[in-house]
């Protein structure tokens, strides 16, 4: 007798498998929101689950039929053009409990849209100093199969490593003490990209953070509550120093002396 045999899954197998990664994901989004910010590890895993298909393996979604499903897109386009790197699902903060990269979930500062799962998992959502891209699609896989969801990997994505972990998006933040890079801009868009996945899968789904502080979106900032004192955000600057009147690298529109190069 082969042991190795297997049986097709019925429809009632998968919907109830599909309820159960759900549930998974909600559980791992509000350890997230509590405080576990490494849980955004176990958010990839389940999202590749849910949505990736190779040549060996079929998506829990595409088992389904559901892959032809519109996702909510809430991030910012990635625009060539500008100086500065690109974070397009998360914004900064600066709070009392520190600065960070931070999930905005539904208080995103531009209109969600809803988009083909393709245009949707292809997008590009951080471009670092280098002009160096990931998609939601790179940052779900690696971080699933190279760094701990499903598998770790001896060897990392080069580009993953330097927006994780060697401050490549060039963000940095100065207090009265120290100076230093903001890391882990990853966690923070798997967890927007978990939240864009629960509203697409679950009608009417809905979550806000909590306030943080100075909330900054590319070149606006938006004062939501406590602000440290001298406590200050701004680019790293590399090569070419910009003039007070020129236009400012960050896309504002404003020239740089009223925009990041305020003192």
């Amino acid at each position: 007798m082969n042991n190795d045999q297997k049986r097709p899954r019925t429809l009632s197998e998968l919907k109830s498998l599909l309820e159960s990664q759900i549930a998974f994901l909600k559980r791992s989004a509000d350890a997230y929101d509590n405080g576990f910010e490494d849980e955004a590890i176990r958010l990839a895993a389940t999202i590749r689950v849910l949505l990736h298909d190779s040549k060996t393996s079929k998506s829990l979604l595409s088992q389904l039929n559901m892959k032809n499903i519109d996702f909510f897109d809430s991030a910012t386009d990635y625009d060539p053009q500008n100086r500065l790197s690109h974070h397009g699902l998360v914004c900064i903060s600066l709070g009392p409990s520190g600065s960070r990269y931070t999930a905005m979930l539904d208080d995103v500062p531009t209109k969600m849209r809803k988009v083909s799962f393709k245009e949707w998992w292809n997008k590009i959502i951080f471009a670092d100093t280098q002009k160096r891209l990931l998609s939601r699609q790179k940052i779900i896989l690696i971080a699933a199969n190279q760094d701990g969801g499903a598998h770790i990997d001896p060897e990392l994505n080069e580009t993953y490593a330097a927006i994780s972990k060697e401050g490549a998006l060039g963000w940095m933040i100065e207090d009265q003490t120290k100076k230093r890079p903001l890391d882990w801009p990853e966690r923070a868009a798997i967890r927007q990209i978990a939240h864009e996945v629960l509203k697409s899968l679950i009608s009417g789904y809905e979550k806000r953070p909590k306030p943080t502080g100075l909330v900054i979106v590319g070149g606006v900032s938006l004062v939501t509550g406590y602000l440290p004192a001298q406590a200050k955000m701004h680019p790293l600057q590399r090569g070419h120093k910009t003039g007070r009147n020129e236009p400012c690298p960050c896309g504002s529109n404003k020239k740089f002396k009223q925009c990041h190069g305020k003192t």
